[in-house]
């Protein structure tokens, strides 16, 4: 066993998790109708709950690996950052930037859902994210499978 089992499985769970998601959301797109307020309420909900669960991932690995999460005003974009930066010494970065841009989408997504009524929520706003949701999962498992690797190495 290694040193780092725990952190993997947590991490594990959380990517198991986001691709349940993906599959929540093909149901829900499927079962509603296109253009209804039912559809952009229950899609954002699922995007929220995305980047909710991406967080986690790079909450865990900050606490653990890097012992230092982020605090104050705006520790949730410092947290996504963060992991794009290799720490000498510590470990390599998670993920590269290109992924960190498509999953500030998602996160400043989340903020417009916390903070606005759900009637206020448009279409237009989950689309971009709802179509590139599966290749981002994708991408964001790929990295971390990296990352993994990286704590195999090391114990």
């Amino acid at each position: 066993m290694t040193r780092f089992a725990a952190l993997k499985a947590d991490i594990d769970h959380e990517l198991r998790n986001l691709k349940r998601l993906a599959k929540e959301l093909d149901d829900i797109l499927t079962a509603t109708k296109e253009g209804s307020i039912a559809r952009t309420r229950a899609v954002g909900s699922l995007l929220h709950d995305f980047y909710t669960g991406v967080e986690k991932i790079f909450s865990q690995i900050a606490i653990k690996i890097d012992q230092d999460l982020p605090a104050g005003e705006g520790w949730h974009i410092q947290l996504l950052k963060r992991m794009t930066i290799p720490i000498e010494g510590i470990r390599p970065r998670v993920i590269d930037e290109k992924l960190e841009n498509d999953l500030e989408e998602y996160l400043r997504f989340r903020h417009l859902f916390r903070n606005i009524y759900g009637f206020e929520l448009k279409w237009d706003k989950c689309q971009p994210l709802v179509e590139r949701l599966d290749d981002i999962i994708c991408e964001l498992e790929e990295q971390v499978a990296k990352f993994e690797s990286f704590l195999d190495s090391i114990t």
